[in-house]
């Protein structure tokens, strides 16, 4: 979802994507979405750059195997200009591939935000695109903590956030641990309240 705010919200209290200041027209009176309260760890950074960097190293030792089985076969359906500068395809490849690996983490760090407030979760996430998501505390039906390799080594988790629908769903990485661990334990008690409130 390309910079758009999903308007979804609570009915009993979660503030909308877009909200009314009056009885004004409309367009007039939408106010300005604000990002979320909360940054994730800065460790996220380090978490990112993890991540891309194994993926930079698998496409840049992928494209020199291929070089080298092209250059050693030299394939009879590639024009005699491709295979004599094959040797260009891993360094396009490091010229592509390395320097959104290293920037990726910092932006993303600058996008992703979440808060915990008026029973509504409410998250940022994203890079080149990003996404608003509004997940009301009365339909949340599982709260999950999740750790990958990278993410244990670093002291963070990840909070799934699940609801019957899936596109009601929303999942906050790079939180510390503590954070994680205290964000789904609150979220499963006050979900569980306002069910016993329901009933």
């Amino acid at each position: 979802m390309s910079d758009q705010a999903d308007e979804r919200a609570d009915g009993a209290g979660g503030a909308p994507a877009t909200a009314r200041t009056g009885g004004g027209a409309p367009e007039r009176d939408r106010v300005p979405l604000r990002a979320p309260a909360n940054p994730v760890s800065r460790k996220a950074v380090a978490l990112w750059m993890l991540e891309q960097l194994f993926w930079a190293v698998v496409l840049i030792g992928g494209s020199v195997l291929l070089t080298r089985w092209i250059d050693g076969d030299r394939w009879s359906w590639l024009p005699d200009w491709a295979l004599d500068h094959i040797w260009w395809l891993p360094v396009l490849t490091v010229v592509l591939v390395l320097p959104a690996a290293l920037v990726e983490p910092f932006w993303r760090y600058a996008v992703h935000r979440w808060e915990f407030s008026g029973d509504v979760v409410y998250a940022r996430s994203g890079w080149i695109s990003r996404e608003w998501a509004f997940v009301p505390v009365s339909r949340i039906q599982t709260v999950d903590k999740a750790q990958g390799w990278f993410e244990r080594i670093l002291g963070l988790a990840t909070v799934e956030i699940r609801t019957a629908s899936h596109a009601g769903s929303s999942t906050i990485k790079g939180l510390d641990y503590d954070v994680a661990a205290a964000l789904a334990e609150g979220l499963a008690r006050r979900a569980e309240e306002l069910r016993d409130d329901a009933t």
